[in-house]
C-alpha cells in the first residue's frame, strides 16, 4: 500500500473514530445531566470491572491476529482468524461463569453493592467482544480497515440510542439499575456490530481444524500484550476502587468521594483521550506495514517518521484546546464550574495519551510485547502507590490522581523507547 493511500485510510478511520467518540461524548453529557455524579460513579466503578473482565480476550489476541495474518502467505490468511476464535470459545467457558459466580464477592470488595446489576450485563460482553476483537484483528491485517470502523460506528450509535431510550423509559429504576442501563445498552449493541462484521467478512469455518496448529503461535504472541492490558486494567479497577476510600481519608463524605470519581473518570478523561481518535486510526493503519517493513530498515524508519509526524502534534494541540475551553466545557456543557480546574491541571495528559498509545502500537507492530510487558509492571506499580498517597492528601486528591497517572504515562512512553532502541540495536 502506498504513503497516500495509508494518509487516506488514515483519515477515514479518524473520521469514523471521531464520529464515534462524539457519540461516546455526547452520551456522557446526557448521562451525567441525566443521572447524575453520583450514579456515574457508581457506572464507573462497574465500568473498570467490564474492562478487566473482556480485556483478555481483546487486547493481545487482535493485535497477534493483525501481524500474522499480515505476514501470512495467501492460503493462510485466515488461519490466525480461526485458530482466534478457537481460543475466545476456549477462554469464555472459563471467564463468563466466574464473572457470574463472583459477581456479589467483587460488588462487596469495591465497596458499593449498589455495581451488582450492572457486572451480570458485563458477562455477555465477554464472548461477544472477544469474538468481535479476532475478526477486527483479521479485517486490520487484511487492510479491510473500513469494515471493523463502519462497525464500530453502528454499535456506537445503537449504544447512545438504546442508553438515552431507555433512560428516559425507566426512569423510576432505583439507582442500582439506572446505573446498569449503559451496560445493557452496550451488549446490545455489541451484538449488532458483531452481526455486521460477520455479514461483511463472510465467515466461514470450513478449514477450522486446519487452523488448530496455529492456535500455539496466536497464543505465544497475544499474551505478553494481553498480561499488559491485563495489568494495566487490573491496576485502573483498583484505582477506580481506591479513589473513593482515599478521598474519604482526606476528609470528604463518601456520597462526595463517589461522585469525585464520576467527575474524573465520567467528565474529564474522555476529553484527555480525544487524540486518541487520531492515534488508533494511525496505529491500526500503520501497525500492518511495519510488521511488513521490519526487515527494510529504510522503510520502517519512514514509517516511524510519518507516525511521529502525525501523532505529536496532534497531541499537543488537542492539550492547549482543553487547557484553554475548560471554562466552556465546565460551564456550558457539564454545568459543574468545579470541574474547570480539573480540565486545566489534567489538559497535558492528553499529549502524554497520544504519544503513549502509539508507542503501545509501535512495540506491538514489532513483536516486542513481552519486554514492554515489565515495564507496564513497574509503572503501573508507582502509579498505584502515588495515587494512594496523593489522593489522601487534602492539599491533592484529584489532582493527585492526575499527576500519578501523569507520571505513569510518561514512564510508560520512556520504557518503550527504550524498548525500541535495544530492538533496533539487536537487529544491525
Amino acid at each position: 500500500m502506498k504513503a497516500e493511500g495509508a494518509k487516506k485510510q488514515t483519515a477515514f478511520l479518524t473520521g469514523v473514530n471521531a464520529a464515534v467518540r462524539a457519540m461516546g461524548l455526547l452520551m456522557r453529557v446526557m448521562l451525567s445531566r441525566l443521572l447524575g455524579p453520583e450514579i456515574m460513579g457508581i457506572t464507573e466503578l462497574a465500568q473498570s470491572v467490564h474492562m478487566l473482565a473482556i480485556t483478555p480476550l481483546t487486547s493481545g489476541l487482535p493485535l497477534a491476529i493483525s501481524r500474522m495474518t499480515a505476514k501470512a502467505g495467501l492460503s493462510n490468511k485466515r488461519k490466525p482468524l480461526l485458530a482466534g476464535l478457537m481460543l475466545v470459545r476456549s477462554a469464555s467457558v472459563g471467564l463468563i461463569p466466574a464473572l457470574l459466580l463472583f459477581s456479589p464477592l467483587l460488588a462487596r470488595m469495591m465497596g458499593d453493592v449498589r455495581v451488582l446489576p450492572s457486572l451480570w450485563f458485563t458477562a455477555p460482553c465477554v464472548l461477544i467482544l472477544g469474538y468481535s476483537a479476532a475478526f477486527n484483528g483479521y479485517c486490520y491485517g487484511m487492510e479491510l480497515n473500513r469494515v471493523p470502523a463502519l462497525s464500530e460506528l453502528i454499535e456506537q450509535a445503537l449504544r447512545v440510542t438504546l442508553a438515552l431510550l431507555l433512560i428516559f423509559a425507566l426512569r423510576r429504576l432505583t439507582a442500582p439499575w439506572l446505573a446498569a442501563v449503559p451496560v445493557a445498552a452496550t451488549m446490545l449493541a455489541e451484538l449488532a456490530g458483531l452481526w455486521y462484521v460477520l455479514r461483511r467478512v463472510g465467515f466461514s469455518a470450513f478449514d477450522a481444524e486446519n487452523a488448530r496448529a496455529w492456535r500455539k503461535p496466536v497464543l505465544r504472541l497475544a499474551l505478553p500484550t494481553t498480561f499488559t492490558r491485563v495489568i494495566q486494567t487490573l491496576m485502573r479497577s483498583v484505582t477506580a476502587i481506591l479513589i473513593p476510600l482515599r478521598l474519604q481519608a482526606s476528609g470528604l463524605p463518601a456520597s462526595e468521594a463517589t461522585a469525585r470519581l464520576g467527575m474524573l473518570n465520567g467528565m474529564v478523561m474522555p476529553f484527555l483521550m480525544l487524540p486518541c481518535v487520531f492515534t488508533s486510526a494511525l496505529s491500526m493503519v500503520s501497525m500492518p506495514r511495519i510488521a511488513k517493513a521490519e526487515d527494510n530498515r529504510r522503510e520502517l524508519r519512514r514509517l516511524l517518521l510519518w507516525c511521529a509526524a502525525a501523532c505529536v502534534p496532534v497531541g499537543v494541540l488537542s492539550a492547549m484546546a482543553i487547557y484553554l475551553l475548560a471554562p466552556l466545557l465546565s460551564n456550558s456543557i457539564y454545568r459543574l464550574a468545579e470541574l474547570g480546574d480539573l480540565f486545566r491541571s489534567s489538559a497535558p495528559m492528553a499529549a502524554l495519551f497520544s504519544v503513549g498509545h502509539l508507542s503501545g502500537g509501535i512495540i506491538a507492530a514489532l513483536g516486542e510485547q513481552k519486554r514492554s510487558m515489565y515495564g507496564t509492571l513497574a509503572v503501573s506499580m508507582l502509579t498505584l502507590v502515588l495515587t494512594y498517597f496523593l489522593a489522601g492528601d487534602a492539599r491533592w486528591r484529584l489532582n493527585g490522581v492526575i499527576a500519578a497517572q501523569a507520571v505513569g504515562q510518561a514512564g510508560m512512553i520512556a520504557w518503550n523507547a527504550c524498548v525500541f532502541l535495544r530492538w533496533r540495536r539487536h537487529r544491525r
